[in-house]
């Protein structure tokens, strides 16, 4: 077939230093997908977090012109906020500027509490993934090991993880690095599989650290629980960028017990000094509206996603519906190659998705979609994904 001709290009994320030695692999994807977003394709469906508009006159009010100030004292602490709302103390949490400085972070505050016992440290990290988490890892750690999450054999449910694989990565290892919440199907960690990981954690001795920043969109699920409530070997990492559509002001945040959360703000400091103004103002006021967002979420929920079942159903694609938040995946028949879908038949009728291939190269003929966006679009963006599939299938 035409769609399968075509030679891959490297897109995934990297566990290795194979190729780029003395040097820092690149994120690969980003030369895939920064230039498509430059595009403008008028339907996008690609989103890897929420959209939506925040009013910031109305958030701020007159407090506007206060915006550059500094914030210490006049300003409620947004720990206060988030201590509140995971059910610590506020000890037990370290602002940052977002998730991907809190992986930064995280894994420096691992590795500072167990390098002077162990020569090499070996960091145990999750595929399909985001590819900053198992590269960040290969910048400062001695070793990688890879360790697979598989979709659920009767296309629907969980992706679950092999005990045997993940006993023996762990065993080895001094660190895991994991999200519950995976990227990119959706699913979170089947709750047999969450309590398996944090035992053969602590029976081993192996610090554990969840980016956790697609949590909170499960947050009202029966099954939701941050990692951070495990024990003390763990440490979880959120923001207001994924679920909350806050990322230009880069906020986010680290969770674990306190002599941990003690040597990654000694860490935090000796990069960043201190958190930007702007940043904290705005954050200590959206902090106080986040159900806001998450009405937003249960609404676009509900109205998007009969539209993409009915599409899906339409052209005979297994759909395996994630019982919530804001995406999910689906795999193209006839090992269609999901770039090529994307840039030939999406982009034929003005859309962008992303292709699995960027989170795993075991994905090449899946497809991430996201129904974050306001219905109206949507609904404008499955027509043409509709369409797109009409090409690819017949």
């Amino acid at each position: 077939m035409r769609d399968n001709a075509r030679s891959m290009t490297r897109y995934w994320p990297r566990f290795t230093r194979e190729g780029v030695e003395n040097s820092v692999a690149p994120i690969d994807y980003l030369e895939w997908y920064i230039p498509r977003l430059q595009e403008e394709r008028k339907h996008n469906l690609s989103f890897s977090g929420m959209q939506f508009d925040w009013d910031f006159t109305e958030l701020l009010g007159e407090s506007v012109d206060d915006i550059g100030k500094t914030f210490f004292g006049d300003i409620e602490d947004p720990r206060e906020t988030i201590a509140k709302r995971e059910d610590v103390e506020i000890e037990n949490v370290l602002i940052t500027h977002g998730a991907t400085q809190g992986i930064n972070i995280a894994l420096l505050t691992a590795i500072a509490k167990i390098r002077d016992n162990i020569d090499n440290i070996t960091v145990a990290v999750e595929s399909p993934t985001y590819a900053p988490i198992p590269q960040t890892a290969l910048i400062l750690a001695d070793d990688v090991i890879r360790i697979n999450k598989s979709p659920p054999t009767n296309g629907l449910g969980h992706w679950r993880i092999d005990y045997t694989e993940w006993q023996a990565a762990i065993e080895k290892s001094q660190i895991i690095m994991i999200t519950p919440i995976s990227n990119p199907c959706g699913w979170n960690l089947h709750p047999e599989d969450k309590d398996w990981i944090i035992e053969q954690a602590r029976i081993n001795d192996v610090i554990v650290i969840a980016d956790e920043a697609y949590n909170d969109a499960y947050r009202y699920t029966d099954d939701y629980r941050s990692i951070h409530s495990f024990g003390d070997n763990c440490i979880s990492i959120n923001s207001l960028t994924k679920v909350y559509s806050m990322g230009p002001i880069r906020f986010g945040w680290l969770i674990a017990e306190r002599e941990t959360i003690a040597i990654a703000r000694s860490i935090f400091m000796t990069f960043s000094g201190v958190m930007s103004s702007p940043t904290m103002r705005i954050a200590a006021k959206v902090m106080k509206k986040l159900d806001t967002v998450d009405d937003a979420i249960e609404h676009y929920r509900k109205e998007n996603l009969p539209i993409l079942r009915n599409v899906l159903q339409k052209h005979g694609i297994v759909w395996n519906e994630p019982p919530a938040g804001v995406f999910g995946c689906f795999e193209l028949p006839n090992n269609i190659n999901s770039e090529y879908f994307v840039d030939y038949f999406c982009k034929a009728n003005d859309l962008l998705a992303v292709p699995g291939s960027m989170f795993s190269e075991k994905m090449i003929s899946w497809v991430r979609v996201a129904w974050s966006i306001e219905p109206k679009k949507f609904e404008l963006a499955v027509r043409a994904l509709d369409k797109s599939l009409n090409s690819a299938l017949n």
